[in-house]
């Protein structure tokens, strides 16, 4: 199949770069599961832009540094903060309806911001921008939708990217394409417990590196302090995932107190609940370790109040037996963020000719060694519409110096057929489960040498447990990515010998 772009998940990232492709040709948009199965969906929180008068995009920027430990690479913070309202203004085109009160945006605020700068749509707003954005999607003629489609590898030759190798409905399909966008998301479902859902496997981050594509910071993995916590494991996947409880909770003074009833935050950190979400995450994880439960106490606030700011939560939580007006509710950290990815410029550009990355999947440099609150939607939004600058560039013919390699130099096999699976689900489960353990327990919040060693070795193990499976089912596929992915992340961790961010080591 030829086509003139590819983009290779459905998360906004994904959603944001089809539709502005789309007005310079035929889109093929391919996602492993459903279009709404992405973490997008799960994103509570909001957009973070300045809107109060008394606030700058300066602000924005030293807080986004403050929170990044002053790891993020600083042009693509102010190209991220400067390009706020733009993304804010596009979005709201688009049909997105942010809360407003006599025609202003209503603002919250989040740990780390020095000031109310977050936009939302009720209190999942990423639901309502996927279901806005996927509304224009499917009545776009030029953008055509695979669902159920895994893409397995980059098609990459002499450092130019041709396309991508797709199984669908048990073929595997060769894609040719003059660009190919890779916003595949995250890597939270590699730990135990993650508030990130079922297809964050990581698929983008493994499908670069055999690609030959550079990858960068993959030790900065951030945990959300404050996930529910479950009363027991339960499922097939056991409890993942975790059911998010928004940083506005804390934002609208939530507390987080102990099983004594006491506050804690202020012993670790001035800014207490409002802190950056890798000291809450650490200060919540040494409550933990002396043996303490953890609560999200919001008692204090009124019914009426709760209700209106947070009306999914609100229900969500009176499904699972809690009242956010009446209970104390149990929370824990959870992986939440990957901060580094594949490294790009300002344009989404890779190393590889032809190949782009936007969204989690990518490393900007805008997160640095721990993401600011809010940022992750907006960085999803600002960095896509750099697109609408390559115009020339998406118009102008193909180069008839670069014909394309012939298709046998592709096929992991001689026929373009995906041989099935020999083996139960079962066995691939059980070395997944033991995946996640390893790096809950071994790559964690925080993390020691001599466990980083030890989980390379696992890892490397399975590794070679696996190698010689080479039939494309989903499970061995995912399975596959997961470990590659975790071994990348401890690898870095292990070369980081100092802590910075989310990247938290001792002796």
């Amino acid at each position: 199949m030829k086509t003139d772009f590819i983009v290779i998940g459905s998360g906004l990232a994904g959603l944001t770069s089809s539709l502005i492709l789309s007005n310079y040709g035929k889109v093929l948009l391919v996602t492993k599961g459903k279009l709404s199965d992405g973490a997008t969906n799960w994103a509570q929180g909001g957009v973070a832009c300045v809107v109060e008068k008394n606030d700058t995009w300066q602000k924005h920027y030293k807080d986004t540094l403050v929170s990044g430990a002053y790891h993020n690479d600083r042009k693509s913070v102010e190209f991220l903060v400067k390009n706020a309202p733009s993304a804010i203004d596009w979005l709201e085109k688009m049909g997105v309806p942010f809360e407003k009160e006599e025609g202003h945006f209503k603002v919250g605020r989040e740990g780390g911001h020095s000031y109310n700068r977050i936009i939302h749509a009720t209190d999942f707003t990423g639901k309502e921008i996927e279901f806005t954005l996927l509304k224009k999607i499917r009545e776009n003629k030029n953008i055509i939708i695979w669902e159920d489609s895994f893409a397995q590898k980059l098609l990459v030759e002499r450092k130019k990217c041709f396309g991508v190798q797709i199984i669908k409905k048990d073929k595997i399909i060769l894609c040719y394409s003059k660009f190919t966008i890779l916003a595949t998301g995250g890597l939270g479902q590699i730990y135990q417990w993650t508030t990130n859902p079922l297809v964050s496997t990581g698929d983008g981050y493994a499908l670069a590196y055999r690609g030959g594509v550079k990858l960068k910071d993959m030790e900065f993995i951030q945990f959300h302090p404050t996930a529910l916590k479950p009363a027991s494991s339960a499922g097939r996947y056991g409890n993942s995932p975790l059911f998010l409880l928004t940083e506005a909770l804390r934002g609208e003074d939530a507390y987080l107190v102990n099983s004594k009833g006491e506050r804690f935050m202020g012993d670790y950190d001035k800014r207490e609940e409002l802190a950056p979400r890798d000291i809450v995450s650490r200060a919540i994880f040494e409550e933990q370790q002396k043996g303490y439960e953890i609560y999200l106490d919001i008692r204090h606030k009124r019914k009426q109040f709760l209700k209106k700011r947070f009306p999914n939560i609100y229900e969500e939580l009176k499904k699972r037996g809690f009242d956010l007006v009446k209970h104390l509710i149990p929370v824990t950290p959870a992986a939440h963020f990957s901060c580094g990815g594949v490294e790009t410029d300002l344009s989404g550009r890779t190393n590889i000719k032809n190949l782009f990355a936007f969204g989690e999947v990518a490393c900007t440099g805008v997160h640095g060694a721990n993401r600011l609150a809010s940022n992750s939607l907006l960085e999803a939004v600002v960095f896509p519409l750099r697109l609408l600058r390559s115009a020339r560039l998406f118009c102008a013919p193909p180069s008839s110096s670069t014909p394309l390699p012939p298709a046998n130099s592709w096929y992991s096999g001689n026929s373009g057929r995906a041989q099935k699976a020999s083996f139960p689900a079962d066995f691939y489960l059980n070395i997944r489960k033991n995946l996640q353990k390893l790096m809950w327990e071994k790559v964690g919040i925080v993390r020691r040498k001599r466990d980083l060693e030890y989980a390379i070795g696992k890892l490397s193990s399975w590794e070679k447990d696996l190698e010689d499976l080479d039939y494309p089912s989903r499970e061995l596929l995912e399975l596959k990515n997961m470990i590659l992915v975790g071994k990348l992340i401890t690898q870095s961790a292990l070369k980081r010998r100092k802590s910075l961010g989310t990247h938290f080591i001792t002796v």
